[in-house]
Order: C-alpha cells, then structure tokens, then sequence
C-alpha cells in the first residue's frame, strides 16, 4: 500500500488547492521528488524495528540501472521509495527469508499439517469404496493417489494466484510508474489528513499487528477478473490475492486461501480488502459480502481459542474514497442503461496505462460550443479523490462486546470446531463497518449541486422524457437556487457532527446568491459531460440526467429516510387515508424492507433516522401538523407539500423500480411457458425436439435476459426517450439487480442456476405473494383508482404484505418507529 511509504521520512508542506484542513495533503504532490509524508508527531528511532516477526530483515540495496536512471534524469528520490517502513516499522516481504518461510508455511499446509485436507480426501476415498470403484485393501494407496493430485493442483494453482513479493526495486519501480500514471488520471490530486494518518500510525506503533483496511469500492480490487497476461503477473508482485467469485464445488479452495490470509496476518502485514465484494455503480454502498469476514473472524478464533496465541488480534480501519467524478463514469451511465459491462483485458489495460502517461497533467481548457453551451462531450473530465479514516475497532473489541450480549459466545468452548464464525453476527459487524464508511464520507460540492439538480428536475420536469422526445430542457440558475438552500439545509442538518461536511455546508448556506450561482456553474462545467451550462447566461440545459445519479447518490444516505416518510405521508394524504403514526409505522416497515439491498438500515444507532424522531422534526420544521382524535390517536396534516414531494420524488425511482421489475417477471415467465407449450404440442406432434438441457432456458427467464427486457421495454436508447415511468433511474440495472436479490431473499422468486453453472434463471415460487407484492407496490405508487386501494386500507391485508416481507427480514416495529411495539 501507498500509505506506510508515505508515512516515514519528512519533506516540505504540500501545496494544495482546498481550503479545508480535513485535507492537507495531496499525495501525488511531488509524489516522486518527496515521495514521504511527515507525520504530526516523530517516528521512533531507538530500535532496529518494531515489528517483531521472524526474518524480518533490513532491505538490502542493490544496484539497478533502471532506479538510477530514475534518480540521475528524472530527479527521483528512489532511496525514500519503501525503504525504512519495510522493515522498521513494517514486516519486510521482499527477501529471501521471508519468501522461504511464505513456501514452506504453504507447503507444509498442504503435505501435512492441514487436517481439513485429509478429512476431504477421506470422504472421497469412502464415496468411490462405498461405489465399489476401489476395493478395501486398495484404500490406502488410494488416498496417497488423491492426495498426492490434490497437493499438486493447490501448489499450481498457489503459483498462479498467490502473492509473489518480488523485490523491493520492483515495489520501487512500480510506485514510480503507478505515480506517473495516477498524476496524469487525476491532476486535481488524491487528498487525505496528516492528522488522520498520524493517529492512525501511532497507535499502530504502540501494538503492531495487521491493519485491515475496509474501503469503500468504487477502486479496482484484484479479483481473478484481473488476472490476465502480465498485468496479473505485476499485482501479485505488488501482493495481491486473486480470488474466485465462487467456491462452489471447490471444497478445498476456500480453505486454501484461508491458509494464506492467516499466514500474512500471522506476519502482521496490513491487508486490504472491499467487503461491498463489487464495485458501486451509483454511488451509494452496497450491502457487505461476509466471506472475508468469515475468514477473518475464524482466523481469529483459532488463533485465540485452539493455538493459544492470546495476544493474536486485528485493527479494522473502515475508509471513505470519494470521487468528485469516478474516472469510469461513462462506462458506468452505459452498463446503468443496460449496456454489459467491458471485461478487463490486457489490451484494455496495456492501453488506458499508455494513453495517461502520454496524457497531458493540465487540466484541460473549456471548450464552448456554436449554441454558447460548455461541451464536454470530448473533453477529459477528472476530480480530486478524497480518503478519510473513520474510528477503527480492534476485532477482539467486537467480539468481546457480542459476549457481553450472549453469555454463551465464546464462554466455555474452548474448541475452534465449535467457537467458528458461525457464532459471530457477521451481519452486524459488516454493518458496523459500512455505517461508518458512510458516517464520514466526504461531501464534495459537486454532490450538492448535483443533488439540488435531481430534486429540481424530477418536481418540475420529471415528465420531461417521456412527454418532450427526449430533447433537452433549459433550466435558469436563479430558479434553482431556492432548492439549492432546501438541499443544502437539509444536508448540513444530517451532518452536524462532521466537521469537514458542516463546514463545506455551512460555507455554502452563506453564499451571496451570486456566489452560489457561480459554484452551480464552474461544478456543472467542471464535472458533468450530459448538463451544460451557457458561456454567458446563467441557463443549463439537461441533455440527460442519468448523470445525476451518482451524485444524488453520495448524500441519499442521509436523507433516504426522511424522503420515504414524506412519500408515505403524501400518498396517504392522496389516498384520503388517516396518515397516523400506527399506519405511517407499518407502511414505513414494509418499504425499509424492500430497500434493505439498497440502503443500511440494519444496526443503525443515529436517532436523527428513527421515524418517530422524523415525524416530529418535520411538525417542529411546519411541514406537518399533528392532529389528535377522540381515542387520543395521533394523525399527521400536511402543512408544506412542495417540501414533502421533493423529498418524496427521490426516493420514488426505488420503489418504482420494485413494480417495473415484478410486472415484467410475470410478462416474460407466461410469454416464455406459452412458447414451452407450444414447443411441447411440435414435440408431441414429432415435428420437433427439446433438449433436456436447455429446456429451462425455454421455460424460464434468464437473468441477464430479463434485465435487458426491463430496461429495453421502458428506455429508447437511440432518442434517449422512457415511457410510462418517473425516470431512466427507476429502471438502471443496479437497482434492478438488487431487487432481483431481495425477492429471491424473500422466497417469492428463485434464482436457479443451470447444470453448467453457465446461466442463472428466475423462476416463480410464490405466485400469490408476489403479485399481492405488486399490487401493494401499485397502490403506494398511485398507479390505480383510490379505490382500490385495499392492501393499505385494510389493517389485516397490510399485516400479510409485512409477513411476507418478515418471511426472510424479521425485524420489530421497535426498531423501526422508535416506539413501543404495535
């Protein structure tokens, strides 16, 4: 990892363009002539090192002709290039010693010491006996046969995938070359705190042990997708572990690969990892994948309970990467609207590695259009990256405080068989990490205005693509500036307690409306290629606000509440339906349910998001009324409506996208089995034949196929017109894939897997249940007559649409209304 090179040494102040001391650093700030970060506080010289792990050696310099180029021409400071903190105050992973002590732990793993290995190959010894395909008295020579195969594929597959640690003149070689090229991706710069760094290092220094970094993933992570000709071969040697997306029928795999975390970790090297397992495609986080988790935590467990090694633990480190525009921004708008996603190749990546260092570092000049409009359209867009630590937690902290809880956790096993990661709430703890990623994330300027944009557009043109053929709207940016102080104040209310976000917030709110035009102007030029703005008027024109997405996005968390009570609230009030807190609890239930994909509702402590404490805000704020009648019920009047839709407007697209997606499940599963059917009747008349094999693929929808039939049903690529929905965002993949999972959680659908494992397909499970889900969905949406509305009005029918939501996601109201349980 970058950060520990830049934690040794001492340069000069780096120069920075951002007037915030969250971030004082840019760390591709003479990255190269200064490649060291002081700290605020003098690194400890008294020992050789202090980190004590067996061959821990001092990097050996060597001459190489490339480095000293480097040092002579390009004026490289290569001897502060990973030097001191690879073995001072770090593990040094590129010697002799160390890559030895690496094989041989692996080796032996696999010859001898690892017991799990020998169970496998005695169960499939016992299957092929039990078969009679061996005999009794050839058991033995049959298990060293296995054996001895299983222990050569692993070795293999340990030299395809496992971390190499070349040289330490490779990590230099590489850290220059990386910095070309990260100088010239994003001018702006990549910024962090000092402060944050040197607090972090400091307690590290104090008990050295392996940090685990949690970032948040919008990055590239070294999945086995990324394990293509050279360019796999050059991240190994920069540490990484490639990793299957799955162990399915790879019984030993899993194992294996926790063998080699356990030993890094053993060595107390730092280990980085993004549980959300996929990159974001829209801004917000996805929910967390527990499989690191669980190796994490049983790695633990052995070492405290079966190894005896009590001094054995892990420092989690949650950080937050915000981009003020995430470099794959256009591939991402293309795959969000149905495009596949481009798969990483050598080709591909040989050449976006050629073309940024060729690239010019200055950020590029404005290029004004014949209309007078910015045109962005063949411009290099680029913003700055901002990193910011949240409060890390050692492993055992967490455990400790879930047997407090449990009595019966950890309390008298002693055996690591019994005390594994099944008994940890690895929900819970992936939670924990994720509510504080989102807890301190940066909130760029961009996102506000961005956000302000989204909330405008859907109340006064959310019509507009589907009524105007897709042709762009105009927008003056004086009107925009009352929703601009709406979003911003209700931004800066969820945000008191960062410092960094209430100040940006605060700065803003003060703004001359001059001054704010000017911000809306320079972020829409700066960072958006589908809005433009005027050279000389103050008009922007949206030519398609996809775009948006991901900047509403990066704030949607904190406000995702709030804007389901207002749509709920509003409904009600449509509907001529009592809006009291009872009714407002259970709808607001079932739509938290529906969401739990798409938003961390789960183990979140922060009143400000219980819907009590909402409730009561919005009548404090004259938003809402509260009306009491004769059996003392309290009931909510809407004061301010305009306030309430905005809020309504966004979080309208997740649900909507929840009905779109059921609607077309049923329309392809029928159209598909009447097709089957007719296939069947050629079949029986002999005029045709149905393989076995693909007959799923003629009854049933596949995944990938429905996904496209969605979007391609409500979105004309070509004149960039929808119909008969609120917006494009109602139907973009990344929502369509996590409500596909979220029915699959609830049992009313399934997604099944052919025999190859080459297709996924959804079939129906619980026809009934899902369409009472629809019709629910329809109801809340106002897409039918009031009327009809007879899942909502009626308390019994509400209470099965909450238990098919509780079948999977048991949750109380308590947790929900902030009150006592209905």
């Amino acid at each position: 990892m970058v950060t520990w090179n830049l934690l040794e040494g001492t340069n000069p102040t780096a120069d920075h363009d951002i007037a915030n001391s969250d971030f004082d650093i840019n760390i591709l700030d003479h990255a190269l002539s200064s490649p060291t970060i002081p700290l605020t506080f003098p690194l400890p010289t008294d020992k050789d090192t202090y980190v004590p792990s067996e061959g821990n050696e001092k990097v050996q310099k060597s001459f190489s002709l490339l480095l000293s180029s480097f040092r002579l021409f390009l004026g490289v400071d290569v001897d502060n290039i990973y030097t001191k903190a690879e073995y001072r105050y770090a593990t040094n992973k590129y010697n002799s010693t160390f890559h030895k002590k690496f094989e041989e732990y692996m080796n032996n793993k696999l010859e001898r010491d690892d017991k799990k290995l020998d169970e496998l190959i005695y169960q499939l010894v016992n299957q092929e006996l039990n078969l009679n395909l061996i005999k009794g008295a050839d058991y033995q020579k049959r298990f060293q046969e296995v054996k001895k195969f299983m222990v050569d594929y692993y070795k293999q597959e340990n030299a395809k995938n496992l971390p190499v640690f070349k040289s330490i003149e490779f990590i230099q070689t590489a850290y220059i070359t990386v910095m070309s090229v990260m100088r010239k991706m994003f001018p702006r710069g990549i910024w962090c705190s000092r402060d944050e760094l040197s607090k972090l290092y400091r307690q590290y220094l104090d008990n050295p042990m392996s940090i685990v970094f949690l970032p948040s993933h919008q990055t590239v992570v070294a999945g086995e997708n990324l394990n293509v000709a050279v360019f796999g071969t050059f991240l190994k040697n920069l540490g990484a572990i490639f990793i299957k997306r799955s162990f399915n029928n790879e019984l030993y795999t899993e194992r294996n690969l926790n063998n080699v975390v356990e030993f890094l970790l053993l060595n107390k090297i730092n280990f980085e990892v993004f549980i959300e397992g996929t990159r974001s495609r829209d801004g917000k986080l996805l929910l967390p994948k527990y499989g690191i988790l669980k190796q994490l935590t049983n790695i633990f467990l052995k070492q405290r309970y079966t190894d005896s090694n009590p001094e054995f633990d892990l420092l989690f480190q949650p950080v937050s990467i915000t981009y003020e525009r995430i470099y794959e921004s256009d591939g991402y708008l293309k795959e969000l609207v149905g495009s596949d996603k481009k798969q990483e190749s050598m080709t591909n990546i040989l050449y976006n590695g050629v073309s940024n260092l060729l690239r010019n570092k200055e950020i590029q000049p404005i290029v004004w259009g014949k209309d007078e409009y910015n045109d962005n359209s063949e411009r290099t867009l680029s913003g700055k990256i901002f990193f910011k630590l949240g409060n890390r937690f050692h492993l055992s902290e967490f455990l400790e405080q879930q047997q407090a809880e449990d009595s019966n956790f950890i309390s008298g096993l002693p055996n690591y068989e019994i005390v594994d990661s099944g008994h940890v709430n690895l929900k819970k703890l992936g939670f924990k990490i994720l509510h504080e990623i989102n807890r301190i994330s940066y909130l760029p300027e961009v996102s506000i205005v961005g956000t302000t944009l989204q909330v405008y557009y859907y109340y006064y043109f959310k019509d507009h693509l589907s009524s105007n053929n897709g042709k762009p709207i105009v927008i003056k940016i004086e009107e925009l500036l009352p929703v601009f102080k709406l979003v911003s104040q209700l931004l800066y209310n969820e945000n008191i307690d960062s410092v960094t976000n209430s100040q940006i917030l605060s700065d803003v709110l003060t703004m001359t409306d001059k001054e704010k035009i000017e911000l809306i102007r320079d972020q829409i030029i700066d960072f958006f290629r589908f809005i433009q703005v005027h050279k000389t008027k103050n008009i922007i024109r949206v030519i398609n606000p996809i775009e948006l997405l991901y900047y509403k996005n990066l704030s949607i968390h904190l406000i995702i509440q709030r804007c389901l009570i207002g749509f709920i609230v509003l409904y009600l009030n449509d509907a001529g339906i009592e809006s009291n807190h009872i009714i407002v609890t259970k709808i607001y239930y079932i739509l938290t349910g529906f969401l739990k994909n798409e938003f961390l509702f789960d183990y979140n402590y922060n009143e400000r998001y219980e819907l009590t404490f909402i409730l009561e805000d919005f009548v404090k704020q004259g938003v809402l009324k509260e009306s009491i009648n004769d059996d003392g019920i309290i009931s909510f009047v809407i004061s301010d409506k305009q306030y309430l839709q905005m809020l309504a407007n966004l979080a309208i697209p997740f649900v909507e996208s929840y009905s779109l997606l059921i609607e077309n499940i049923f329309s392809l599963t029928n159209s598909k089995a009447s097709k089957y059917e007719s296939e069947k009747k050629k079949l029986e008349a002999g005029q045709g034949e149905i393989n076995i094999h693909d007959e799923d693929d003629l009854k049933f929808p596949d995944t990938k196929g429905l996904l496209k039939h969605v979007i391609g049903r409500y979105h004309d690529r070509k004149t960039n017109t929808i119909k008969g929905i609120i917006s494009l965002e109602s139907i973009n993949k990344q929502y369509l894939l996590s409500d596909l999972y979220y029915l699959n959680n609830l049992q009313v659908i399934g997604i099944v897997k052919n025999k190859a494992k080459t297709k996924a397909y959804v079939k129906i499970l619980n026809e009934r249940d899902l369409r009472i889900l629809h019709q629910f969905l329809l109801q809340i949406l106002g897409k039918v007559s009031t009327s009809q509305n007879h899942l909502i009005k009626n308390e019994i029918n509400l209470n099965y649409v909450i238990d098919i939501i509780d079948k999977r996601f048991n949750r109380d109201f308590d947790e929900i209304s902030g009150r006592s349980k209905l």
